[in-house]
């Protein structure tokens, strides 16, 4: 055997499982899936099909955390999706009680574990009993403290200060974008060169939660910005030819919301505007993936998303109407009253109310 093959077939060993079957298959099916959702997948075969396939790109991400989790509990014990029982789902789901997670983490386990196994039963024709007992006997109420952490938008001498703390025309341009046109947290990262219309003042946007894209005005200042930027700036910080992000990573490629996060993190830290709001319980297996031995992580006042509250915030605050906020948040698909959004009125209103925040040029 060449020295090829021998590379490859020691590569597919240690990247296989002893329980799932087909987990080496499926990954190798849905690769690119797997990569454009920057996702490390549980070693399920059944998981991977489910969340590449069934799932929109948002939830995939949060549910991939849930099955991780899971995945790893019931393999543990020789045991995997095309076995599992209602106690086993039952017996996760207290060993998750004990670890003082919060309702909403205990609701989304909840969902994933129920659509993989649902998925599971539908395509072998197997009677529906294990999802329907989870759908009707788990209470993410009795197995979770309830926590929930409220973010409060930034003030606007708070937004001063935060724009004082960052050092770099890079991160201090993604941080008004990220106020001024409001995108999810992750969005703000995925933003490519070719989402940016200059000629009508305009920003496409990704929904990371349910997918599909919307479009935002920008307002003439970050416009000018930004074209200062594409033109005149961004060619130093990229070091790969090629790279379609308008705000790349350092090292190449796509920045980590990781990386993001911790900009703002530290630009807050500096303007002393950050502050511990509580403290979130760290789980086994997140001790080991982050080489942590710390039993709680913190949660704080200001990170990305909180930039997303202050766009919201500031709409508010310049008189633009419910509905065009909703819109400008990406939250249109919340109208009910069976006429759904008319796009162009909201884009108007934003563009003729909302004039950006107020700082000097950077």
């Amino acid at each position: 055997m060449s020295d090829k093959n021998n590379k490859d077939e020691t590569e597919k060993r240690s990247d296989s499982s002893t329980v799932c079957s087909c987990y080496y298959k499926m990954k190798i099916k849905h690769q690119k899936t797997i990569d454009e959702l920057a996702i490390t997948p549980p070693k399920c075969g059944h998981c991977i099909e489910y969340l590449c396939k069934e799932v929109s790109t948002g939830s995939a991400r949060s549910y991939n955390s849930s099955l991780r989790f899971f995945i790893k509990n019931i393999h543990q014990q020789g045991i995997c999706i095309d076995s599992v029982k209602f106690t086993d789902v039952r017996d996760h789901f207290e060993t998750r009680e004990k670890q003082g997670l919060a309702k909403s983490t205990i609701i989304s386990d909840k969902s994933a574990i129920t659509g993989v196994i649902s998925r599971f039963e539908a395509e072998y024709k197997k009677f529906s009993e294990v999802s329907w007992k989870i759908s009707n006997n788990i209470d993410p109420s009795n197995y979770s403290t309830g926590t929930k952490f409220e973010r409060s938008p930034l003030k606007n001498e708070e937004i001063k200060k935060l724009m004082a703390g960052l050092d770099d025309f890079r991160n201090k341009l993604m941080v008004i974008t990220s106020i001024e046109t409001g995108p999810r947290a992750t969005a703000t990262i995925l933003i490519k060169v070719s989402d940016v219309n200059l000629e009508k003042n305009e920003i496409e946007l990704k929904n990371t939660k349910t997918g599909g894209t919307y479009v935002i005005p920008l307002t003439d200042n970050l416009a000018v910005l930004l074209d200062h930027w594409i033109q005149n700036i961004r060619s130093s910080y990229i070091t790969e030819d090629g790279n379609p992000y308008l705000f790349p990573s350092r090292g190449g490629g796509k920045m980590s919301i990781n990386t993001y996060n911790k900009i703002v993190h530290t630009a807050a830290k500096e303007a002393e505007i950050q502050e511990e709001i509580g403290k979130i319980k760290i789980t086994g297996r997140q001790k080991e993936i982050w080489n942590s031995q710390k039993d709680y992580r913190s949660k704080w006042k200001v990170d990305v998303h909180t930039l997303r509250h202050t766009f919201s915030r500031l709409l508010k605050d310049n008189n633009v109407s419910k509905e065009a906020r909703r819109y400008a948040l990406d939250h249109s698909g919340d109208v009910t009253d069976g006429y759904g959004v008319d796009e162009e009125a909201c884009k108007k209103e934003i563009k003729n109310k909302f004039d950006g925040i107020d700082i000097e040029t950077i």
